[in-house]
């Protein structure tokens, strides 16, 4: 039986600890997170092309920018898109069997006229405002004088083995459980401790009263500085086995503890249909 400890959460980061388990069993959870958690975003961009006017002002403006279409298209994928996977799913999947609706993809505009600098609260949801992007300042395209982006884009929901603009989770690392024995062996002097502590590079030793003593390995790196700086062999460090951190960001459109139970009972059904499949083999 595998225990798993959340040792630290936040909405948009998580850091557990796996007990019991295996090196290849952590990893499988690493991978789902990065390719099989779903998502939504921008798809299809639909840029309006022609002079535009400005109905307050009767001035005509150029549908153009200093960037490819294609540019910027690429852009507003990237945007982070809040998303409720209780309302919204993959087309393919979704009842309206790939002709879009309300519970596989949402609209935005874009319709801003220069010169500025177009961020991501100019792209505006259609019809709920609070599907709107999660980071508001970022900059995706700047207009000059008479430049005018007026475009509709369609997100939709997919994951990271189609595109890494689907990725939710960012930066998850995994890394076993430190442990680091101390036994002052024969020939060892205080200046050798002293130095073994001054290795540290995360400073969890101190050298205190003729004794070494780690104030909290779970920070420790496993760069074994402190067991090559002792000649004598006092300080041993040994990862666990059985033991493992697994520590991960997300880009906010699901929180980190949605991300990881999607991707802990994705991995569950993924593994049944293995299971049957084995099974069914004569």
């Amino acid at each position: 039986m595998v225990e798993v400890v959340i040792t630290a959460l936040r909405p948009k980061a998580l850091e557990v600890e796996f007990i019991g388990s295996s090196a290849s069993q952590v990893n499988a959870v690493r991978r789902s997170l990065l390719s099989d958690v779903p998502k939504l975003a921008i798809e299809d961009v639909e840029f309006h092309l022609g002079p535009i006017r400005d109905e307050v002002s009767g001035k005509d403006y150029d549908s153009s920018t200093s960037m490819f279409d294609e540019a910027v298209a690429l852009r507003l994928g990237l945007l982070p898109i809040p998303t409720d996977l209780g309302q919204f799913r993959k087309t393919s999947e979704c009842t309206c069997n790939g002709a879009g609706c309300t519970h596989c993809q949402m609209m935005f505009s874009v319709d801003k006229k220069g010169p500025c600098t177009v961020y991501a609260k100019d792209v505006v949801p259609l019809g709920d405002d609070s599907m709107a992007i999660l980071e508001p300042e970022i900059p995706i395209v700047r207009l000059g004088a008479r430049q005018a982006l007026l475009a509709y884009a369609t997100a939709k929901v997919g994951t990271a083995r189609e595109h890494a603009k689907w990725q939710v989770a960012h930066a998850v690392g995994v890394s076993p459980r430190p442990h680091i024995k101390i036994h002052r062996n024969q020939g060892c002097t205080d200046a050798c401790l002293k130095r073994a502590g001054a290795a540290c590079p995360v400073n969890i030793l101190e050298y205190s009263s003729g004794k070494l003593n780690v104030t909290d390995e779970t920070q420790c790196i496993l760069c074994w500085a402190c067991e090559k700086s002792c000649e004598h062999g006092s300080v041993k460090v040994e990862p666990d086995t059985e033991r493992f951190f697994l520590s991960f960001e997300t880009d906010g459109s699901l929180t980190a503890r949605e991300s990881l139970r999607y991707a802990l009972k994705d991995l569950k059904r993924r593994f049944e249909e293995l299971r049957e499949g084995v099974q069914a083999l004569p």
